[in-house]
């Protein structure tokens, strides 16, 4: 059998065999502020992995044409949209928020009709009988056959009579009296009810108060938990543990379109990872590991690139975000926003300022762990170690 050689001048689409000037599957591109990968949409949406081929034939032949692009989008925006729908009636049914209308039944009004009784048969025998009895009466008074020849039969039939019993018509009905008017009595207004206090809402913020900060023998902080007994090593931590089990403010999970496993969204790409063998999102420089392909791409811009929208002109320094930038120009200027109430101090930040009412509210979080004596600040207590107790520094 004769083999067919293939010969690709341009790029070649790998999902319609398309040739022309192409975009790569695996960059990510951005279309209506969204990042694209269609390698990963094409393994997400419809659990198809097209691998590169190794050698001359990888750039060209690893490219897909902007019409197969244009379907995949529509695909992955309607599976979106199924399994947002989904989780929404399932929501709403478990919840017993979804009611069927029922058909309203429509009552129609009878409408009197006067019937007239036909005659029984035993009624139409007795005036046929009595029309019989009739005719004999008149043929004796007749005296039977006339001089002109004429019969009976050639004598005009006569209608029979009606009685009186059968003309009769139907009585009209009396009007019913209306009745007299019903005086309602009106109800006694119902006694204002005591409004009740509404429990108060907890503040986002109150979780950085509900903590013990002590300091280790080797300089460590501890940040435990007053609610539990929990201890951890950094803050955030902390804030997570008590938004997540004191206050039940647990992020939604999401369910997985291949098991019936349920993860919050910012897990849901490593769990494809572990459970399906479904690679996330990767930096190839450094093998970072990241929940969303934007910041895979904002990592490689940053710190692989030195690409930054953000960048300080006074000390030349970049920044990642624009929170972190405006954060920092603060730094540079003499404006102190943020003022006390109680004295004439201000601050730049508001976290100082925070930091400042604890000294007004006399709230001494930071416990030496030696002499339980505490402070006010962090700073405070490294100056009591490193005075008081130098030997557990």
């Amino acid at each position: 059998m004769a083999t067919k050689t293939w010969k690709i001048e341009k790029d070649l689409c790998r999902c319609c065999h398309g040739e022309g000037a192409f975009n790569n599957l695996a960059e990510p591109r951005t279309f209506l502020d969204k990042v694209e990968v269609y390698s990963d949409m094409l393994r997400e949406c419809l659990d198809i992995d097209i691998p590169p081929v190794p050698g001359e034939l990888c750039a060209i032949t690893y490219t897909i044409c902007n019409a197969c692009i244009a379907r995949l989008r529509d695909a992955c925006n309607f599976k979106k949209q199924v399994q947002d729908c989904e989780q929404r009636f399932m929501t709403l049914y478990y919840k017993n928020a979804i009611q069927g209308l029922k058909p309203a039944t429509k009552v129609k009004e009878e409408i009197e009709v006067s019937i007239e009784h036909a005659q029984s048969d035993t009624d139409a025998d007795i005036v046929l009988k009595k029309e019989d009895e009739d005719d004999d009466d008149d043929n004796h008074f007749l005296g039977g056959d006339d001089d002109d020849g004429m019969s009976d039969d050639d004598l005009p039939i006569k209608p029979p009579k009606q009685s009186v019993s059968t003309m009769k018509t139907r009585p009209k009905p009396k009007p019913k009296p209306k009745a007299p008017p019903v005086v309602k009595k009106l109800k006694p207004p119902p006694k204002p009810k005591k409004a009740e206090p509404k429990p108060a809402k907890e503040k986002k913020g109150e979780e950085k108060e509900e903590f013990t900060l002590t300091a280790e023998a080797d300089g460590t902080e501890k940040f435990t938990c007053k609610a539990c007994g929990k201890s951890f090593n950094l803050k955030p931590l902390f804030i997570q543990h008590y938004r997540h089990v004191h206050l039940k403010l647990r992020p939604k999970l999401r369910g997985c379109h291949l098991c019936s496993d349920k993860v919050p969204s910012h897990l849901r790409t490593f769990h494809m990872e572990k459970c399906h063998g479904q690679p996330a999102p990767s930096c190839g420089a450094c093998g970072k590991k990241f929940a969303y392909p934007a910041r895979l791409l904002q990592h490689q811009k940053f710190y692989h690139m030195g690409e930054s929208d953000y960048r300080c002109e006074p000390c030349n320094l970049k920044f990642k975000s624009r929170s972190k930038y405006k954060y920092h120009l603060v730094k540079h200027g003499d404006v102190k926003a943020y003022k006390c109430e109680l004295c004439d101090k201000s601050f730049k930040w508001k976290s100082g300022l925070n930091c400042h009412m604890l000294i007004h509210k006399n709230i001494r979080r930071h416990v030496c762990h030696i002499c339980q004596e505490s402070f006010v600040q962090h700073t405070s207590l490294k100056y009591h170690l490193t005075k008081k107790h130098p030997e557990a520094i």
